[in-house]
């Protein structure tokens, strides 16, 4: 058994909590895992050496989805959001039968970027607290040794062109099978993003009237970087289930201790710098607007509401 969803694309859009309410609903099955990560090209740094489909073709794909099967599901879904710049995923897909519809969401490519960065420096701890939002995009942009090799940090900018990654996929699948929604749609009203996509994909939208909908992959900000890095060293060593259950355990007393709630307020250069943005990605911005039909005139607009 094989999805006949497939969330593709972009990190850092809104694709964790799509899968989680698409998940939640009677008439869907979702892989075992959100992200499988089975179809990356060799070359990505998220390639699986214990689990690819180089090595272990599409029999090995199949063994997410056998909690599916006899499940009288209509979707069967998977959503690992970095296919979208792979070779290897649109050639496999396109070869199933019957054939997956494909689902983008894109979010403001200043705003991913950023939201990039923040998720590296916090949650992730991966740049130093000291490391500004400009420094990050002076380093991405010329390819500096310093950018971390985790999440495609060094891609970020490349990878927020989101029109130069379509050609790949629309001429594998027809337009009926590939569907494009904004993160921004999906931040500003939950209830109808999620009717949306279930009308689109023609399950049962009326499930979203009652749902109590949860935002997931937030964002933390963490006042003492060694701390933080420190609690994820130890983690890694510890055996994944064991991970999961002192991480559970132990969520509330960290917050409380190393977790900064206060309000997000950008300064002058962060602003200044997510502008230059906008601009550098304006051309590639209306070349999406042609290729999809979306409606992206908000993210044009220096006075839009910023997002995390």
């Amino acid at each position: 058994m094989f999805p006949n969803v497939v969330i593709a694309g972009a990190p850092k859009c809104g694709t964790t909590s799509l899968f989680a309410w698409l998940a939640a609903h009677p008439d869907v099955c979702g892989s075992r895992v959100k992200e499988t990560c089975y179809l990356l090209d060799p070359d990505d740094p998220l390639f699986k050496v214990k689990s690819n489909f180089r090595d272990h073709g599409l029999d090995g794909y199949g063994s997410y989805f056998e909690g599916c099967r006899g499940a009288g599901t209509t979707v069967v879904l998977e959503a690992t959001p970095v296919y979208m710049y792979q070779r290897t995923a649109p050639e496999v897909l396109a070869g199933l039968d019957p054939l997956p519809r494909i689902v983008f969401l894109f979010r403001r490519p200043s705003e991913r970027v950023y939201s990039h960065f923040t998720f590296l420096r916090d949650s992730h701890a991966r740049i130093d607290s000291d490391v500004g939002f400009g420094d990050f995009v002076e380093l991405v942009s010329t390819g500096d040794e310093r950018v971390p090799k985790y999440g495609h940090a060094k891609d970020v900018i490349a990878h927020s062109r989101y029109v130069e990654y379509l050609p790949a996929w629309r001429e594998r699948f027809p337009a009926t099978h590939l569907h494009y929604f904004l993160f921004e749609d999906l931040r500003r009203d939950n209830r109808w993003f999620a009717r949306t996509v279930a009308e689109r994909l023609e399950i049962d939208p009326s499930f979203y009237d009652t749902y109590t909908f949860s935002r997931k992959n937030r964002t933390i900000r963490i006042r003492n970087q060694w701390v933080h890095r420190a609690r994820r060293g130890i983690g890694a060593r510890l055996p994944a289930t064991t991970r999961k259950r002192i991480k559970a355990a132990t969520a509330s007393a960290y917050a409380l201790v190393n977790v900064d709630r206060s309000p997000i307020r950008r300064t002058s250069e962060e602003e200044q710098v997510l502008a230059e943005l906008d601009q550098a990605f304006e051309p590639y911005n209306q070349r999406l607007a042609e290729a999809t039909g979306l409606d992206l005139s908000s993210w044009a607009s220096t006075s839009m509401a910023p997002v995390r």
